[in-house]
């Protein structure tokens, strides 16, 4: 073979060979884990609706519920203040707002509790309304409970960021690992339980049918969200050129060394090895994509809401890139929870109102 010939193959050689990285790189997967655990307070059923209330209620349709004395006493002060308009709402507007509702909705005729406002008492003023049973609501209480569980379960998860979640299965050393963590670094997320206590009265004799009370629990599962953790995969690149112009290149060659004069096989070697040399190198992944273990990721690593942005190298400050903020008040999202367990108080309340005896 000829000098020129053996000097082309070892640019093919040089010039040809690729190069292979192997990169982590951010997904949208994530581990994930709840938290629930059930409030140590009060466990015991609902009360059942003694025989007279039962009797009373199958006659007596014309209904009102009469706030605590705090609402009512509120109906008429200065509610300027960001506390007073807050306890109105809460209190007042969502409790009574619940109770007529679900009245409504099992049959009862409901006459709205801003009629009983005014110098009277409520029950002479429901005889001048003609209502017929009056539920006087002493207290309706949300509290949150930080400290009193009797149980705590963890459950797991992992997604993809498009679809549902799905259970995991981790081992006994991942969940000490996550309880820890818990502890430690997640939100801390508070039960809330809630007390109903009212009195069913006979609005034509003055009568006390019913003195109900009851404790209601909310479990810490029914407040909590997903607490995530990111999930990194590796993936192998390679970086090369197309080899298409070395088949040029491998022509050229061959003829070099089969014909005579040479020049053709030369111009033909020289396109092609001019091709291979400009032509730009491209990189395409190779193979899947290795995903984190859960054993690396759960509870080993901040979860997403206090991952930081990754930071990079500086870039040209463009035209079209905006700015803007927005501030997020979770104290909405408590009022929500307690809404929440308000109502479910209250149907809990309405269904021993209306069961048989």
């Amino acid at each position: 073979m000829r000098p020129g010939s053996l000097m082309l193959l070892f640019l093919v050689a040089v010039v040809g060979c690729g190069s292979t990285r192997t990169d982590t790189i951010p997904t949208t997967r994530f581990y994930a884990y709840t938290v629930a655990g059930e409030s140590s307070l009060d466990k015991e059923p609902p009360p059942q609706a003694p025989g007279k209330a039962v009797a009373a209620i199958k006659k007596m349709k014309r209904v009102a519920f009469v706030p605590p004395d705090t609402c009512l006493d509120m109906r008429a002060a200065d509610t300027s203040t960001t506390v007073d308009k807050r306890v109105l709402r809460m209190q007042c507007g969502v409790t009574m707002s619940e109770m007529e509702r679900e009245a409504e909705k099992v049959g009862f005729d409901v006459v709205t509790w801003q009629s009983l406002k005014g110098g009277n008492k409520p029950l002479d003023q429901a005889k001048e309304l003609k209502i017929e049973l009056l539920f006087e609501v002493n207290e309706l209480d949300v509290i949150e409970e930080s400290n009193r569980a009797s149980s705590v379960e963890f459950r797991y998860f992992s997604g993809d960021g498009t679809g549902p979640v799905q259970p995991l299965q981790v081992t006994a050393n991942d969940n000490e690992a996550c309880k820890a963590y818990h502890d430690r670094a997640a939100p801390k997320i508070s039960g809330m339980t809630s007390v109903l206590d009212l009195k069913m009265v006979q609005v034509s004799t003055g009568s006390v049918l019913w003195s109900y009370r009851h404790v209601e629990n909310a479990t810490e599962a029914e407040a909590s969200s997903l607490i995530r953790f990111p999930v990194n995969a590796s993936q192998e690149y390679r970086t090369s050129k197309p080899w298409w112009p070395w088949l040029v290149v491998a022509a050229g060659v061959t003829l070099l060394a089969v014909t005579d004069p040479p020049a053709l096989g030369a111009v033909i070697a020289g396109t092609g090895l001019i091709a291979a040399i400009a032509w730009p190198r491209s990189t395409r992944p190779v193979g899947p994509r290795n995903y984190e273990p859960f054993s690396a990721v759960l509870c080993r690593r901040p979860h997403i809401q206090d991952t930081p942005v990754p930071s990079g190298p500086p870039r040209e400050v463009v035209s079209n890139t905006f700015r803007s903020e927005t501030k997020v008040n979770t104290k909405d999202a408590a009022e929500e929870r307690r809404r929440v367990l308000i109502k479910k108080s209250v149907q809990i309340f309405m269904k021993q109102l209306t069961a048989e005896e």
